[in-house]
């Protein structure tokens, strides 16, 4: 996979230039720590996490696209969670509740628990107006607090209002487009 900071074009394009002309103290750098990507009909943006609950254990924050149908999905990803690798088997369902710092409140329509290349919990909210409606909520939002399965796992910094949104909206447009 490909890090990229920022691209020059579309709606990242913007955010660049924003970040151009924000005032910066000499001898200041500006840092934003994500990681955007695509694959499988998909587009994602990971972020910094908190540590698992309880634990110092860090985590990735995923929030995703699908492309082909705007199926919004988020996920906490971990190497080495005991708890995901033993329930990535059930068939419960876990809905994740995600509150930015906006005010609002988006639930899942559907979670769980998955083990492979990263230990994850995974929440999906199936396509149509309640995908549209979490995507929207990441417009204005710069924090966003996770609870899942019961447990708070705590707030993760996107460091700069709209940038999940932006990086997502820039990989669906550049999907879309062939690019």
């Amino acid at each position: 996979m490909k890090n990229r900071i920022l691209t020059a074009t579309g709606t990242l394009g913007a955010l660049a230039l924003a970040l151009a002309l924000a005032p910066v103290n000499a001898g200041q750098g500006i840092q934003y720590r994500f990681t955007p990507g695509s694959g499988n009909g998909g587009c994602w943006v990971d972020f910094p996490g908190p540590n698992l609950p309880g634990s110092d254990t860090p985590t990735q924050v995923r929030f995703s696209v699908r492309v082909r149908d705007g199926n919004f999905g988020a996920s906490i990803l971990v190497n080495g969670w005991p708890k995901a690798q033993e329930m990535a088997s059930s068939e419960a369902n876990f809905p994740m509740t995600v509150t930015f710092d906006t005010g609002k409140t988006t639930t899942s329509r559907s979670g769980g628990y998955e083990s492979g290349f990263n230990d994850s919990a995974w929440a999906g909210w199936g396509a149509g107006p309640a995908s549209d409606a979490a995507l929207a909520m990441l417009k204005d939002a710069k924090t966003a607090r996770i609870k899942f399965d019961g447990k708070d796992f705590g707030a993760v910094d996107f460091q700069m209002k709209g940038l999940a949104h932006a990086a997502i909206i820039d990989c669906v447009e550049k999907t879309k487009a062939g690019a």
